[in-house]
């Protein structure tokens, strides 16, 4: 739902991001206690997968993959998680 606001909104995602960090908010779908890019959740690849072979367009997804791309630099466990994907896809 946030990811679809903001990318209906034009927001780029590092103005997402810095929008969420100026306002103290958590940003919804991203982060796991235990995973992280070198450990990646296996239900998040499959349903990524999934989405990019049988949809034709995944604006939203493809939105919350720039916002973890960015997350990411800070700390690698603020990928984006199961729930976060299954809500974007």
């Amino acid at each position: 739902r946030m990811f679809a606001h903001a990318l209906d909104s034009g927001v780029s995602p590092k103005d997402f991001i810095d929008k969420m960090k100026k306002t103290n908010q958590l940003i919804m779908g991203i982060g796991h206690r235990i995973k992280s890019l070198a450990n990646p959740d296996q239900r998040v690849v499959i349903i990524k997968e999934y989405a990019k072979q049988h949809f034709k367009n995944t604006p939203v997804l493809d939105f919350a993959l720039e916002v973890e791309q960015l997350t990411t630099r800070k700390r690698a466990n603020l990928i984006l998680n199961v729930d976060g994907c299954i809500a974007v896809c």
